[in-house]
């Protein structure tokens, strides 16, 4: 049994992250508010704010965790144009903390990435492939990325897309946004010009932890294994969940009018996470019927 401490670990991925761990391995919990989001959860709930360097070396030499799980970060690609100062204090600041704290451990460092380092102009994507970022989020996320590279630490920098799933108390996702908006009778507009490959957020922790077991590190590609634009992504949403496709409108991404760049495609080959792990993710089909269970509707 390791101890695996998990930053971020009241969102998306983290709650999932905490779910898949907890079985066979003493976890501490991680993040920014004042309680685990988390019920059942059993194990230790600390909240820290990463930002805070003092706060975060001491809390990681103290506790001498075996593997640091970091899903923590400001993801608000829109938001992180605006707020540019926070973006980096969140997602690079706080990985420099990280990393002190561990510096004289034999911990094995897990950073969550994201396909925006790519331009998305030369898909798809292995984890070979020259990154590129555009934007502030983007640039942010590289420089994580480097700083965990230029580390002492065993690491697996884990670049991640399109990530869906339910969890407690989580902001929406897309496919949580599309499944509530069609449910309401509420027509939608989605863009058909930006493709991807959308990830179920269970598959995303299994991958981690296949490739913890397997003591695989360095860079993987960890996204579900079909590709295709929003607007498909939406018209198959609809179709699992048996809602009405009519209201959904093909739109480009020039009407969206957002503040940031979006790579257009940033498709993702998996073949290095499938070859390590010796597994392979769900479909979409498969993970959007598992979601459905999941959600009970």
């Amino acid at each position: 049994m390791s101890k695996v401490l998990i930053f971020g670990s009241n969102g998306l991925l983290g709650q999932s992250l905490v779910k898949k761990f907890e079985a066979d391995n003493e976890v501490i919990a991680s993040s920014i508010e004042k309680e685990s989001f988390l019920p059942d959860f059993k194990g230790t709930y600390q909240p820290l704010d990463l930002t805070d360097r003092a706060a975060t070396r001491d809390f990681i030499e103290q506790l001498q965790p075996d593997v640091i799980i970091n899903a923590a970060a400001f993801t608000d690609v829109d938001g992180c144009e605006e707020q540019r100062e926070l973006c980096w204090d969140v997602n690079v600041r706080s990985v420099e903390h990280i990393i002190e704290g561990a510096a004289n451990l034999k911990t094995v460092f897990v950073h969550i990435s994201t396909d925006y380092v790519f331009d998305g102009l030369s898909a798809p994507y292995s984890e070979n492939d020259t990154p590129n970022p555009q934007g502030n989020y983007a640039r942010s996320k590289m420089a994580s990325e480097n700083l965990v590279r230029n580390s002492e630490l065993e690491y697996q920098i884990i670049r991640t897309q399109i990530l869906f799933g339910t969890g407690r108390r989580v902001r929406f996702n897309f496919v949580t946004w599309v499944i509530d908006q069609l449910q309401k009778g509420n027509p939608i507009r989605v863009v058909s010009d930006q493709v991807g490959n959308p990830t179920y957020a269970p598959d995303c922790s299994e991958a981690i932890y296949r490739l913890l077991n397997k003591q695989a590190y360095g860079t993987f590609h960890v996204s579900g294994p079909d590709s295709l634009s929003r607007y498909d992504f939406a018209l198959k949403i609809a179709k699992i969940f048996e809602l009405d496709a009519g209201l959904i409108e093909r739109i480009s991404t020039e009407e969206l009018d957002q503040k940031a760049p979006r790579p257009y495609n940033s498709t993702f080959v998996i073949d290095k996470l499938v070859n390590y792990a010796e597994w392979e993710p769900h479909t979409l089909d498969e993970a959007l019927k598992l979601l459905r269970e999941e959600m009970q509707i």
